[in-house]
């Protein structure tokens, strides 16, 4: 997803589309991304972290390579689509197979913590690598095969690699069973608040990535100078989460998630009075900066709240559900984001004062209405 972003405009020029038809590109993955979750969730529980994770590199592989031969932006959709239907395993299974090693509140943090920080190698180096190949070959399609490369090599190393961190049962769950277990899941009060703010951290991050492009390329900068943005970007994100597992974990996730609400809430607001009258690089770069290291702390500690306390049979379960609620409502929230104008810092500013109040409202209602239920 980070790969290509660079290319966006010039993926709208070259399938003779304009902006609200390249801007979906994005929705359909993350909806991919979302639908594959229970299919997955379940299928690790049943037959393993491992081979649920090939599975997924060989769906993502064809979604790849269909993106590759596409010649018109619905045929790109669809690519894009099945392209999230494989990774929506891995998203899964990652989850998953933290829970399965890490089984104390603290070590939960700060493996979510260094799962983000690894996570993050793809958006700090993949936009560069893609603005550069976008750049000096002026191909887009080009930067779908450098990825299906680094997919089929993911493949292997998993292959060779990987260890199965889940004992895989003898008698496997059926579907009206799954179905029972996705249920209780649902019900689970504090487990559906945090999977909802997870999602609106997410949104913080994916609306950046995904609009971002049009909005530097209209200040006139380059695919390079774009993806060198988005490394910042995922530097920043870097360092919140290295901070939360080498100095925030010992401290109440609950006090360190208000902190981050007030973060959120107030930068959005004072960035946004800035940039109403003002434009300044530094300025859009200590925003980046603010936003990404406050989002590099919230999603790892709300991803412990969230995984933290399910037995070993209803883990890729729960995985599923959090991976579920996360995509499918950021592929929403961006699907809502077409019909607002993104022609400079202003508009995405106001999508970032509506997110952090609704995290702010989450909280509270955490805070004095669910605390009240345990």
């Amino acid at each position: 997803m980070d790969f290509i972003n660079p290319s966006l405009p010039y993926i709208m020029q070259s399938l003779r589309a304009n902006e609200i038809e390249t801007k979906p590109l994005i929705v359909f993955y993350m909806l991919g991304l979302s639908i594959s979750q229970f299919f997955y969730g379940t299928f690790s529980d049943n037959y393993g972290r491992k081979k649920t994770i090939i599975l997924s590199y060989i769906v993502s592989i064809i979604g790849i390579i269909l993106s590759i031969m596409s010649s018109s932006m619905a045929m790109l959709y669809v690519s894009r689509f099945i392209n999230g239907l494989g990774n929506g395993g891995a998203t899964v299974v990652a989850r998953a197979m933290l829970s399965d090693i890490c089984t104390t509140p603290k070590s939960l943090k700060q493996g979510f913590s260094y799962f983000t920080i690894f996570g993050m190698i793809s958006p700090t180096f993949g936009p560069i690598i893609g603005g550069f190949i976008q750049q000096y070959y002026n191909n887009w399609r080009l930067c779908f095969v450098a990825l299906l490369f680094v997919t089929i090599f993911s493949a292997i190393i998993t292959q060779l690699f990987m260890l199965e961190t889940h004992p895989i049962p003898a008698q496997k769950a059926s579907i009206i069973e799954q179905g029972k277990v996705y249920l209780s899941l649902l019900k689970l009060s504090r487990f559906m608040l945090y999977n909802f703010s997870s999602a609106i951290i997410y949104v913080f991050s994916i609306a950046y990535y995904a609009y971002m492009p049009f909005i530097l390329f209209k200040l006139h900068f380059s695919p390079v100078e774009t993806g060198m943005v988005y490394g910042v970007y995922a530097v920043a994100l870097v360092f919140g989460s290295l901070s939360l597992a080498k100095y925030f974990s010992r401290f109440n996730s609950n006090t360190i998630f208000a902190v981050c609400c007030v973060s959120f809430i107030l930068n959005s607001i004072l960035f946004y009075v800035y940039f109403k009258f003002l434009y300044s690089p530094v300025a859009l770069i200590l925003l980046t900066i603010i936003i990404a290291f406050t989002c590099g702390i919230s999603a790892p500690l709300v991803l412990s709240l969230c995984m933290g306390g399910f037995s070993t049979d209803k883990k890729g379960a729960a995985s599923a559900v959090q991976s579920f609620i996360k995509m499918f409502f950021t592929g929403i929230a961006l699907l809502l984001f077409n019909f607002i104008s993104l022609q400079s810092m202003v508009s995405l500013l106001i999508c970032y004062i509506v997110l952090s109040t609704f995290i702010i409202c989450l909280f509270i209602i955490d805070k004095f209405v669910i605390s009240n239920e345990y």
